[in-house]
């Protein structure tokens, strides 16, 4: 098992007051890369900056949300969820690449379909899958 290196951040300046704070990494870890940077694209797609992402999503900073990007820390199930709120998407969108295969790929083509264009998919497929059994 590989050790890891970290750096001690500003918030870790807190600890007295607060408790010890988290290390953040100063490579970046594998899954939290991908994770990072498919927020960050979905992003981008919407216009918006780190830091208004950061603040309507109340994930705390642009700087943590920078961290989160770039893979340095490995974001919480509930900082997944604040951010695909605030993207209005799913937290399967982040944390899914379109380019990992069809099934992917088959996510990332229904995300921002009408309502009535899923019900319709949902219904054909559950057919399909049905007459395949």
């Amino acid at each position: 098992m590989s050790r890891q290196t970290f750096v001690r951040t500003n918030a870790n300046n807190a600890a007295s007051l607060y408790g010890p704070g988290m290390p953040r990494r100063t490579k970046p870890d594998a899954l939290a890369l991908r994770v990072g940077r498919r927020i960050r694209a979905l992003r981008e797609e919407q216009g918006l900056t780190m830091e208004k992402l950061a603040f309507e999503s109340e994930v705390g900073s642009k700087g943590h949300l920078s961290s989160l990007e770039a893979g340095l820390v490995m974001p919480t199930v509930a900082t997944l969820k604040a951010v695909a709120d605030r993207l209005e998407v799913l937290v399967a969108d982040l944390v899914t690449d379109p380019r990992d295969g069809d099934r992917a790929k088959l996510l990332e083509l229904t995300r921002g379909l009408p309502p009535g264009v899923l019900r319709r998919l949902v219904k054909e497929l559950s057919a399909a899958r049905k007459s395949a059994r």
